[in-house]
């Protein structure tokens, strides 16, 4: 029942996607910054943010429009797509797009808010539009499971370095916790994982943690002695400091 509500909630954000557009932007924000404006998608990474000091990256396994798309194209090619090279491009691309924003809202020093910059349809708007979907659409047939997720996605590194700047403050955030004794290494798990996580390895270490986990909670719900839970908990390493 649980993941019919996650992926039901995923279609509609995805069907919605041509008007929480303005607000996930990565296009947007940089027209906007260019002008000394500060938009409506710039709010948006600044909340996914704070989200994720506590949430983690709930937001991308069951409200992201582009994680919605990447799904349904799974259907058409469900390879993985999850190595330590093809998840280190999207840093490497963030930290350039967003230094770039940085430097044009410091260049023009006066910052206005409006977050209903550009808002409406013209025919700038729907090519942007467009040029944003054909990409996660077919970088993510052309790559496999999630694989813009992996790669090129600008919104992750925003909830990456959340869940990090809670660890190191020792904020109790949402975690996955492993079981390992009960674990019968059927690998239902790493089968079902949208992420292509080796969920199975983790689990037999004691260990859940994992940066590109998007807490989609397949893995808890397919496992048949339910080895995994989840909750708000501090980290592991936290605790054995504490000990």
């Amino acid at each position: 029942m649980r993941q019919k509500i996650r992926k039901g909630v995923l279609t509609l954000t995805g069907l919605f996607f041509p008007v929480l557009f303005l607000w996930l932007s990565p296009f947007i924000i940089v027209i906007a910054a260019s002008h000394g404006i500060i938009s409506a998608s710039a709010i948006m990474f600044g909340i996914l943010f704070l989200i994720s000091l506590i949430g983690s990256r709930l937001f991308c396994g069951w409200l992201c429009p582009a994680g919605a798309i990447q799904d349904q194209v799974a259907k058409s090619n469900d390879k993985p797509w999850n190595s330590r090279g093809k998840n280190l491009s999207k840093y490497v691309i963030w930290i350039i797009w967003f230094s770039f924003i940085i430097f044009l809202w410091i260049h023009h020093r006066t910052f206005k808010i409006n977050l209903l910059y550009l808002c409406g349809i013209n025919k700038y708007i729907v090519i942007i539009y467009f040029i944003v979907v054909m990409l996660i659409y077919l970088f993510t047939l052309l790559t496999g499971k999630r694989g813009m997720c992996h790669s090129l996605c600008w919104m992750a590194p925003f909830m990456i370095i959340g869940e990090k700047a809670a660890d190191f403050l020792h904020i109790p955030r949402f975690r996955l916790k492993a079981n390992s004794e009960s674990c019968i290494a059927c690998g239902q798990c790493n089968r079902q994982c949208p992420m292509s996580l080796n969920v199975c390895k983790m689990v037999k270490n004691n260990d859940m943690e994992h940066s590109e986990c998007i807490f989609c909670l397949e893995c808890v719900d397919v496992c048949p002695k339910k080895s995994i839970q989840y909750g708000i908990r501090k980290s592991n390493k936290a605790d054995k400091r504490q000990d």
